[in-house]
């Protein structure tokens, strides 16, 4: 069955999420990143509390996502499966901070069509008494879909992404990198902790009816991994990071690695890649805007 443009007209979905500490410190032990602030111990006894890691709204909005997939597209549950990430944009407007009350909403503004399939764009929007606290662009590509129709975007305004690449430069070297280990039981982990579960990620069976080899690594666990490295790499703090924008473009197998390469970093703007050991891009066009 074709993806339809009707989706765009689908009305919007909604749920209410409590971000408890719990959650936000079991996400950041699932990425894994082990920095004390990111932890209820002694060192973050402040009124602010522990720091959420920046890609937590990822685990909430998957809370929403299966429905969405589901409504006004058309697709029956064998093209659902073949959906995969190919794009996130995420727009912070403050830290997030634990034991937050949050509104999730969630529409379909762009259909497309590329080479290997129908493309989908769904915006997350989450509010906290009456206030933004982020918005998400995730793009998924359904391989082997066609779109029904011309390709349409919701005229709805979005802030203009970072330069892909400091100085707009076509192939910058690294000026600093860190290589992240897989294990092969880490897509398990970072299923419990982050509360994401889809079954490609840890499930020989399902992987192989979407078409995968073996079971990978979430994209969005690569995305975080690469963040909480990048971060560290350059000195930037979680909490100061207000954007993440990435494209996904390569599988990261279980029981692998990828380089995290920092490609520049600006007074606001840290731009990085991940690359797999056969140089395949994981991660591109990937980069991180921060709060001075």
């Amino acid at each position: 069955m074709p993806l339809s443009p009707t989706a765009l007209t689908a009305p919007a979905q909604s749920i209410d999420l409590l971000l408890d500490a719990r959650w936000t410190m079991a996400y950041a032990a699932g990425v894994p990143d082990d920095r004390p602030e990111l932890y209820a111990t002694d060192d973050t006894r402040r009124p602010g509390g522990v720091v959420v890691h920046p890609l937590l709204p990822v685990a909430a909005e998957w809370q929403l996502i299966t429905s969405m997939r589901a409504t006004g597209t058309g697709l029956d549950p064998g093209e659902t499966r073949r959906g995969i990430h190919v794009g996130h944009d995420l727009v912070l407007a403050a830290p997030i901070a634990a034991g937050t009350q949050v509104h999730l909403s969630a529409r379909t503004v762009a259909v497309g069509r590329r080479r290997a399939g129908a493309t989908q764009t769904v915006e997350f929007t989450a509010t906290s008494a009456g206030s933004v606290l982020w918005r998400t662009r995730m793009t998924s590509l359904y391989l082997g879909v066609e779109l029904e129709g011309d390709p349409v975007t919701d005229s709805t305004p979005w802030p203009d992404a970072p330069a892909a690449t400091p100085a707009g430069a076509a192939d910058v070297p690294a000026v600093a990198s860190e290589t992240s280990s897989v294990r092969t039981v880490d897509a398990h982990v970072y299923s419990e902790c982050a509360r994401i579960w889809n079954p490609i990620h840890t499930d020989v069976v399902a992987a192989r009816l979407a078409g995968l080899r073996s079971p990978i690594l979430h994209g969005t666990a690569t995305l975080a991994r690469s963040v909480s490295i990048a971060s560290r790499l350059t000195g930037v703090p979680l909490d100061a990071i207000r954007r993440v924008t990435a494209s996904f473009s390569g599988q990261v197998e279980l029981g692998s690695s990828f380089d995290v390469r920092v490609l520049g970093v600006d007074r606001s703007t840290v731009w990085f890649d991940a690359v797999l050991p056969d140089g395949t891009m994981a991660l591109r066009d990937a980069s991180f805007t921060f709060a001075t």
